[in-house]
């Protein structure tokens, strides 16, 4: 990010709105023409296994940390049951602020399934290391998590209307992330991952449906085929907006 405060009238302040569109071979695109033309239908899909979750940090420990928030995700996008799609490099600085929201289309082999989505700011390749890097890693290629959601898919509609998802169905859901203020600079990427898991932050969904996940039993969980679809009829993206980026301070 561009490592300063900022001062506004209003909040969310003005700005551009911008659609990130999941384009095929996990491209992030900025135009919905990229994508597969009707009727074809396109997306990506993986397998969720509430047996195997993915961690919510790839480091072990005993207890919640506070540093999952800005933790490389490296671990989790070279994970097959987690999607991921990326921009090429910017050519210049891009600074989003207000509301994130992701509106995909999806569908499940099973009754229920939550979905998780993740905005990530991907470092180039040939990043500096900085003093307070710890011994053994590097910045370059580091994938920052910048906001990150769940969606509870029974919920879709509202908390007081739970109901499953038909299987097979390509069903919208709407996944708001955080607000944010943060500046991808030149050079890096911008990266969406999605996934279904993510323990132990947060709880297991057995994947098939009942009354009350909290009353799951063992044989009730399940793993199951999940889809992100990215075609004209089905297009995913994330919405964001756009402000300009201040000048970068000049050194004395």
């Amino acid at each position: 990010g561009a490592n300063a405060w900022r001062t506004f009238d209003a909040w969310p302040p003005p700005g551009t709105p911008r659609s990130l569109w999941l384009g095929p071979d996990g491209r992030l695109v900025d135009q919905r023409v990229d994508l597969a033309p009707a009727p074809r239908r396109a997306f990506d899909q993986f397998v969720s296994d509430p047996a195997r979750p993915v961690p919510y940090s790839e480091a072990v420990s005993t207890g919640m940390t506070r540093e999952y928030m800005v933790d490389d995700q490296r671990f989790a996008a070279r994970r097959p049951d987690v999607l991921v799609w990326s921009s090429e490099p910017l050519r210049e600085p891009v600074t989003v602020a207000g509301p994130v929201v992701a509106e995909l289309w999806v569908s499940t082999d099973r009754d229920d399934a939550d979905w998780i989505v993740k905005l990530v700011d991907v470092l180039p390749d040939d990043a500096p290391d900085h003093a307070w890097v710890p011994e053994g890693r590097h910045m370059g290629g580091y994938q920052m998590m910048v906001r990150s959601e769940v969606l509870r898919g029974r919920y879709r509609d509202g908390y007081g209307a739970p109901r499953p998802f038909t299987p097979g169905r390509p069903t919208r859901v709407r996944v708001p992330l955080q607000d944010v203020l943060h500046t991808f600079e030149a050079g890096h990427r911008i990266m969406i991952q999605v996934q279904s898991t993510w323990f132990p932050l947060v709880d297991r969904n057995p994947q098939r449906w009942v009354d009350s996940v909290y009353e799951a039993r063992e044989e009730d969980f399940v793993a199951a085929t999940h889809r992100v679809y990215r075609d004209a009829q089905h297009p995913s993206r994330v919405e964001v907006t756009v402000i300009p980026t201040p000048a970068a301070p000049r050194g004395d």
